[in-house]
């Protein structure tokens, strides 16, 4: 063979490899985004869920009290394969536990503190119990987890890289000794103490790791996919999914008295007041035709045992609710946030643009938001402190209201004509898209070719009223690399 036919054989072949290695490549990219939206369409068919909230609360303690304690946690009785066969009664698909709530009570033996079940009387391993018990019923297993914590300190201005540890190590925990777990549940996080001081990227990588196909929601109240792949309806607060909603949603919901959402002396006996079984199909039905997971909550007692009054309300609710199989299939989510890049600073044309970026909350009230002054085109500036490679989405969260109830965002303020910008230098900006919307409360999601960019610019040039409004802002990429 000749050295021209030589180099042309081994050019052509390179080119080959080359073609081969970008659609491999391209394919395990859409395998990645492909396997949350699988993900979401199969949490969606499960439709009903029990919310299984027991901890430390259930035995006197208060909400976020600190130290309580816990020799009195000795439930010897406690049979999670009861709270399975109830659930399986109802027609539920599904399990959420509360692992560790925001006292900081673990119901395992947790190596990053002795505040755990395994130094009560009982000892054993209540986490592995669920999970083995809902597995072998054939229901779906979720965890939630609460980043706050008081006991240990793990608070708003208290985050060192020691308590990072702490975070990650019980994550770690959570999702490398039970199997499978469908849905991971987080509070006490974006609305305590914001996902920048406790890195929303560093804690959604280290889920994705341990678990790629689970599905993630932290309590953020906000009715956006926002950090989250699964937002949250807090039915207790007045949330709920609007009618034309089709995001992939979940609503949890208390039907029964007790402290808060746990177990006291009022719940064997304790429906609230306009409550019962034809209110919660009610629930049930209209939050499956829109597309949200309905979550009762079932509060086991001091014994580790669900009431008669649940065993009851759950086989009724059974016998009367079948899953609507008619319902179409969850419409396309669109392109979503997988890979979210932190925002390093940001500028705006007038307001407090420092609103926009990590969650401000009036205690015990609503968000702060941006508000714009009157003029148009209004200018916000976003920098990523160093230029990344994939960015391709941008999510916008409308004006929004914490409490009183309903919590749910409002039309005031929506943006509804805005033009996207990238740059890598600040300097030279390359227009990805006008976008355009109808006067509406719904989330903006925004999305574009991919983009090698390390600054963002939204011109906004029209919104619903006199001013512009938002709550917050992400930016990031619908690839996980």
């Amino acid at each position: 063979m000749s050295f021209y036919n030589l180099k042309s054989t081994l050019t052509i072949g390179l080119v080959a490899i080359l073609i081969i290695s970008t659609i491999q490549c391209s394919t395990k990219d859409e395998e990645q985004v492909s396997s949350i939206e699988i993900a979401k369409k199969d949490f969606i068919n499960k439709r009903f869920g029990m919310f299984i909230c027991y901890n430390i609360m259930s035995y006197g303690a208060g909400w976020g009290e600190a130290n309580y304690p816990i020799e009195s946690f000795n439930p010897q009785k406690l049979d999670c394969n009861q709270w399975a066969d109830a659930a399986v009664s109802a027609g539920m698909k599904f399990g959420l536990l509360t692992t560790k709530h925001h006292e900081g009570f673990c119901l395992w033996d947790s190596k990053f503190t002795d505040y755990d079940v395994a130094s009560t009387p009982y000892k054993k391993d209540i986490v592995k119990q669920y999970t083995d018990a809902f597995r072998e019923k054939g229901l779906g297993v979720g965890l939630y987890y609460s980043i706050w914590d008081s006991t240990e300190g793990v608070d708003k201005g208290q985050i060192t890289d020691e308590k990072m540890v702490f975070i990650k190590g019980q994550i770690i925990e959570l999702l490398s000794n039970y199997g499978k777990v469908d849905y991971f549940v987080m509070d006490g996080w974006f609305w305590r103490m914001g996902h920048n001081e406790v890195s929303y990227d560093e804690i959604r990588s280290l889920i994705r790791k341990l678990q790629p196909n689970c599905l993630i929601t932290d309590h953020t109240h906000m009715q956006a996919p926002y950090h989250m792949d699964i937002p949250y309806f807090e039915g207790p607060f007045g949330a709920y999914p609007s009618e034309d909603n089709t995001m992939a949603s979940a609503l949890g919901h208390c039907s029964v008295k007790g402290n808060g959402w746990f177990w006291n002396e009022e719940t064997p006996n304790g429906l609230k007041a306009d409550e019962g079984v034809d209110v919660i199909l009610n629930k049930l039905t209209d939050c499956e035709d829109r597309y949200c997971n309905f979550m009762l909550n079932c509060m086991p007692n001091r014994d580790g045992l669900l009431d008669p009054l649940f065993i009851d309300l759950l086989s009724e609710i059974g016998n009367k609710w079948k899953p609507n199989t008619s319902r179409p299939e969850l419409p396309n989510q669109g392109k979503q946030i997988i890979k979210t890049y932190q925002v390093e600073s940001i500028k705006a044309t007038s307001g407090e643009a420092s609103y926009l970026i990590d969650g401000t909350k009036i205690p015990g009230k609503n968000y702060y938001t941006w508000e714009s002054d009157a003029a148009f085109p209004q200018t916000i500036l976003l920098d990523l402190g160093a230029v990344k490679e994939d960015i391709d989405v941008l999510t916008i969260v409308p004006n929004h209201r914490c409490k009183p109830a309903p919590e749910t965002s409002l039309a005031e303020g929506n943006i509804t004509k805005c033009k996207v910008y990238t740059s890598v230098d600040n300097e030279s900006f390359t227009e990805v898209g006008e976008y355009n919307w109808e006067s509406n409360n719904k989330y903006r999601n925004i999305s574009f070719e991919k983009s090698k960019a390390r600054f963002l610019k939204i011109e906004i040039l029209k919104a619903n009223g006199s001013k512009a409004i938002i709550t917050e802002l992400e930016v990031g990429s619908s690839l996980n690399k």
